[in-house]
């Protein structure tokens, strides 16, 4: 569901009969996909001297080398990339794994559904050294309607979610917004396990059994 150069956890590869599953991927539901955050790579073996047969593809996800000394931390206004990890009645708790800075992410307009337009080629997220707690409290999933957000059409557990940091929050971790067109979910699983791509901003569609499914879903960038 996400068109960025780098892969997130849970990004869909190659169908796992074309390829075989390499550092940083895992199979699931029949399908090589990503278990880090990084970039895909392939590779071809050599011709099997024995069996003159060609080689296999190996498929991996590399973790991007880290351009800095100092650790990267979340801060207030920068887009992250999170995963859910759990659901209550009034917020849903991720694992944040990568951001974009604040200078290349702009915050969201939390008095409408439209928000600012992050400048194109500066929002390849930064894979973080170590993952952080992340809210998402009911009233910061949209910006129209919050007393009748239901969190449980909104995301799934599993779920991969762009959001914005609008909160240091406390010990309990950062608090995070999906108010904006261009936030909410980038990579949904079905009820079934199954990949699911958008079909509206609030419906995906598991591409093997044909059913919709509730969520506040992010436009792509």
């Amino acid at each position: 569901m996400s068109n960025l150069d780098i892969l997130l956890p849970g990004a869909l590869l190659v169908p796992a009969g074309k390829a075989t599953p390499g550092p940083g991927t895992h199979i699931q539901n029949n399908q090589i996909t990503a278990s880090v955050l990084g970039r895909a790579s392939t590779a071809k073996s050599s011709l099997n001297s024995t069996t003159r047969s060609k080689g296999s593809t190996s498929v991996s996800v590399l973790r991007p080398a880290s351009r800095q000394t100092a650790p990267v931390l979340p801060s207030v206004g920068a887009q992250v990339y999170a995963k859910v990890t759990s659901l209550q009645r009034q917020q849903a708790t991720c694992s944040i794994h990568a951001l974009v800075p604040p200078s290349a992410a702009a915050l969201p307009r939390l008095d409408s559904d439209v928000s600012s337009t992050p400048t194109e080629g500066s929002l390849e997220p930064r894979a973080l050294a170590t993952s952080f707690r992340g809210i998402i409290r009911s009233q910061d999933v949209r910006a129209t309607e919050k007393d009748k957000v239901k969190l449980g059409d909104c995301f799934r557990v599993g779920d991969v979610v762009r959001a914005v940091v609008i909160s240091l929050g406390d010990q309990g971790g950062y608090y995070l917004s999906t108010a904006g067109n261009e936030y909410g979910v980038v990579i949904a699983w079905s009820e079934a396990g199954n990949g699911c791509v958008p079909v509206s901003w609030r419906e995906v569609l598991d591409e093997k059994t044909g059913l919709r499914e509730a969520r506040k879903v992010a436009k792509p960038i």
